[in-house]
C-alpha cells in the first residue's frame, strides 16, 4: 500500500513504530560503541543519532507550523552541513537521543489528538510546492526507518 492510500490511523501507527524502533536500537548501542565508524565514509551511530534528532526537531515545527497557521512556508535545511556547523564530534549522544524520544512522545501525542480533517491542512514547500501534513508526517515515518536501517548496518559491522 503507498503512503498516499494509507489511512491517518495506519500512518500514525508507522510514523510510531518507526520512531520507536529507532529509539529502541539507539539505546541497545553501548556508549564507547557510539563514536566508532566501522563502515568507512559512513557516519558513526553518534552522527546519526544527532541527525535524527535535528530532523526530529525540523518536522517537529513544521507539524506546528502546520496546524497553527494557514498555508505555511517549509524552507528546507541543509543537513549536510549540519555535522561540522552544529558539532556532531563535540555533542551529546545521550542528549540527542533524549529529545528524539521527546519530540516522538509529544508529537505522535499531537498527531493521535487532531481531527481527520487536519492531515489534509497543507504547507508550502520551496522544493516540492504544496503538501499536506499527512505527506510531512509519511516523509518523518519514512526518514525514522531509513536511518534505522543505516544504524542497524553500524551495529552489524562493529
Amino acid at each position: 500500500m503507498s503512503d498516499s492510500q494509507k489511512n491517518s490511523r495506519e500512518l500514525l501507527a508507522e510514523f510510531i513504530k518507526n520512531g520507536e524502533d529507532f529509539i529502541s536500537l539507539a539505546k541497545s548501542i553501548k556508549p564507547a560503541d557510539l563514536a566508532k565508524t566501522p563502515i568507512a565514509g559512513e557516519w558513526s551511530a553518534a552522527f546519526v543519532i544527532h541527525h535524527l534528532c535535528d530532523g526530529d526537531l525540523h518536522f517537529a515545527t513544521r507539524y506546528l507550523n502546520n496546524l497553527a497557521e494557514v498555508n505555511p512556508d517549509i524552507f528546507p535545511f541543509n543537513e549536510d552541513i549540519y555535522p561540522d556547523r552544529i558539532n556532531y564530534a563535540k555533542r551529546d549522544p545521550a542528549a540527542s537521543l533524549a529529545a528524539i524520544a521527546g519530540i516522538h512522545l509529544a508529537t505522535s501525542n499531537i498527531l493521535s489528538t487532531i481531527p481527520e480533517s487536519d492531515w489534509l491542512r497543507t504547507s508550502v514547500h520551496v522544493e516540492r510546492g504544496v503538501i499536506t501534513l499527512k505527506d510531512l508526517v509519511s516523509l518523518a515515518a519514512g526518514h525514522s526507518k531509513a536511518h534505522a536501517g543505516q544504524l542497524q548496518g553500524i551495529v552489524d559491522a562493529l
